[in-house]
Formats: C-alpha cells, structure tokens, sequence
C-alpha cells in the first residue's frame, strides 16, 4: 500500500523520528516498508511530506488492518467500493486523536 504523510515537523531527523513512530504502529501486520521521498512540503512551512510504501503480511486482515489504523487516529475517511482509500486528518469532524506530529495520513491499497 501506498502511505503519504504529511508531517508537522522542523526538519528530516524530527520527521523521520516520526515516521519511525507511525512505522511501529503496523509492526504486527509489516512484512516490509520502502520509503520514497521525505521533503519539506512547499505549501506550509514546518510541514513535511514522506511517500512510503508498505508491504502487509499475507493473510493480514480488514480487522487487523484497522485495529492498526485506529491506533493512529480515530477518526477515518473511506473512500472507494470496496474501500481503496483511507485518510486521517487533524482537522476532519470529530477527530479527537491522531498520532503525534502528524497533520494528514493518506492511504491507498493496491
């Protein structure tokens, strides 16, 4: 799957000290991860973007997958039939909780 996070950070040692932290979350179900690119995002200053892709373990399920997700944030956007896409955000409706030092985690299975 392919996973775009956008990172409240001040430079790439604090944002991949974050990234390690969302990384750990999908230990149990993580067969492999392949970062593609890790830069300050143009837009918002102290805001990074980091491209990965991640490998699930075969057999992982829609209930493991989500207990992971819900360990990130607690309030996700689904999109697709079936769902393809997932997205977190600090400032979507009823978020309470999302995982420190993210701003927007945006999903997409393959």
């Amino acid at each position: 799957m392919f996973v775009r996070l956008y990172v409240n950070s001040k430079n790439e040692c604090q944002t991949r000290s974050i990234l390690g932290s969302f990384i750990k979350k999908f230990q149990p179900i993580l067969k492999s991860q392949e970062i593609q690119r890790i830069e300050a995002y143009w837009k918002i200053e102290n805001v990074y973007v980091v491209e990965i892709d991640l490998s699930l373990l075969d057999g992982t399920n829609e209930v493991e997958l989500n207990t992971v997700l819900m360990s990130i944030s607690d309030r996700w956007l689904e999109f697709g039939s079936p769902t393809n896409e997932f997205l977190a955000s600090e400032t979507t409706e009823g978020c309470k909780y999302i995982l420190n030092g993210l701003k927007m985690v945006n999903i997409h299975l393959e």
